[in-house]
């Protein structure tokens, strides 16, 4: 997801520098993409992915315009936009009994559904057994 990419370059900028999130501006300009790109070996991104990239972060607002005129020059990150890039890393944190958990949690339904196929089959073999 490039656009948690781009959140967590501001993010990284800010704790470097020790400022808050409302200091911190950047412009999506290929120096930009060339940081993210030498940070993130993984895949080479243009300008264009991740002005799309920086649209979608617009338009959630987790980055903000500071000034009019450039549509991606002096950008800062959103207090929302922080509270996404610690949500993903306190997801990634987590260990692995809590990622079973949560897995659990979100498919309850499934496992409900299979506990009661399980105690109809198991019913239906009692009653089975009896009449044999």
């Amino acid at each position: 997801m490039l656009e948690y990419k781009i959140l967590s370059h501001f993010v990284d900028q800010m704790e470097n520098e020790g400022v808050s999130c409302n200091l911190i501006r950047r412009s999506i300009n290929q120096e930009f993409t060339n940081d993210i790109n030498d940070k993130h070996r993984t895949k080479k991104f243009t300008l264009s992915e991740m002005e799309k990239a920086a649209d979608k972060c617009l338009s959630h607002e987790w980055l903000k315009r500071t000034v009019l005129g450039t549509k991606y020059g002096s950008l800062r990150i959103s207090r929302k936009g922080v509270g996404v890039v610690r949500s993903k890393q306190a997801a990634a944190s987590r260990s692995c009994l809590k990622k079973v958990s949560d897995y659990i949690e979100r498919h309850k339904g499934i496992f409900i559904l299979i506990s009661f196929v399980i105690a109809l089959v198991y019913i239906y073999l009692k009653i089975k057994g009896m009449r044999n």
